[in-house]
């Protein structure tokens, strides 16, 4: 126990004899500028390019369309389209074979389509067309 106390007091007056070492004025602002990055100036970029709203609008305009069109808008009622009496087309009768898909193989189709639109999005993006 006494050395230790005689070797702190040799440690005690070893610091004060010897000082402490102060920085220089401008150190601390030195290094604080050092840490900042320096602030740059962003444009503004939307998440969602023009030719995307344009893609996306037109999409929304063919479902509503097709809708006021197609789909009979009461029980026993004619859609718009079988309405119109001026217009009149025939067309030849074509029966479409019944595929049985699984569940799975439609969701992989529609994550497929979904996931080729965003790629040709991108990539029309990156070509910057509008």
């Amino acid at each position: 126990m006494k050395n230790l106390s005689e070797e702190d007091e040799y440690i005690r007056q070893f610091i004060s004899e010897l000082g402490t070492e102060n920085p220089s004025m401008g150190f601390h602002t030195s290094i604080v500028k050092k840490l900042r990055p320096k602030q740059s100036i962003s444009a503004y970029q939307s998440v969602i390019s023009p030719l995307a709203w344009k893609i996306i609008s037109a999409g929304i305009a063919v479902i509503i369309i097709s809708i006021l069109l197609f789909l009979p808008s009461g029980g026993n009622t004619l859609s718009l389209f079988d309405q119109v009496g001026a217009v009149t087309i025939s067309l030849p009768k074509i029966t479409l074979p019944i595929i049985n898909i699984s569940p799975i193989v439609i969701q992989s189709l529609v994550t497929f389509t979904l996931f080729a639109s965003l790629t040709i999005v991108t990539t029309l993006k990156k070509w910057k067309v509008t």
